[in-house]
């Protein structure tokens, strides 16, 4: 089972509740979609090793964030040295909203998305992508969008305490 949440950063991250999930099992492991340009590396040292981080966004000020971004615009949040140091090879865009250049800086590089099937015909083939739609449990750590980890904590419970293994989204990538 692959389970990710959006919009990690410093201070917004639910990490005491993916602990009480680790308590649960052992080995729970998770993907968290990081907002790069709002955390510290000393946020970033202290995430457990059994959570990874990916690419999301840079400052995620709205879920548009991406959809005009060039090449040179993904390539400067990638090289971040925060990105260069804490972070997968993974990225998911605000809102889903991502840009043909960004795809392409993705597919170059050997990096990952996260994407939805509705772009199946647009998506580099060349790319892997990780879908939550295909059987993994996709969050946002914020509690206003109904499905943030408060809201939904019971189901994840016995998402976790049911699955036969876990996985991260990066193996999950194909």
């Amino acid at each position: 089972m692959v389970f990710d949440w959006d919009d990690a950063w410093d201070g917004h991250d639910a990490l005491p509740r993916l602990h009480q999930l680790r308590e649960i099992r052992n080995d729970f492991r998770c993907t968290l979609f990081t907002v790069p340009g709002r955390c510290t590396p000393e946020w970033c040292e202290a995430v457990p090793d059994w959570v990874e981080l990916a690419v999301h966004g840079w400052l995620h000020e709205t879920n548009y964030e991406c959809s005009q971004w060039t090449r040179d615009d993904l390539g400067r949040v990638l090289d971040s040295p925060i990105v260069q140091s804490y972070f997968v090879a993974g990225f998911k865009a605000p809102g889903w909203q991502i840009s043909d250049a960004c795809y392409a800086e993705l597919a170059d590089r050997d990096w990952w998305v996260a994407d939805q099937h509705l772009e199946d015909g647009r998506r580099p083939q060349s790319l892997r992508t990780y879908f939550y739609e295909d059987g993994g449990w996709h969050g946002h750590i914020d509690n206003v969008c109904g499905n943030g980890i408060e809201e939904t904590w019971e189901t994840v419970v016995r998402l976790v305490e049911g699955a036969e293994e876990f996985r991260w989204c990066s193996q999950a990538a194909r």
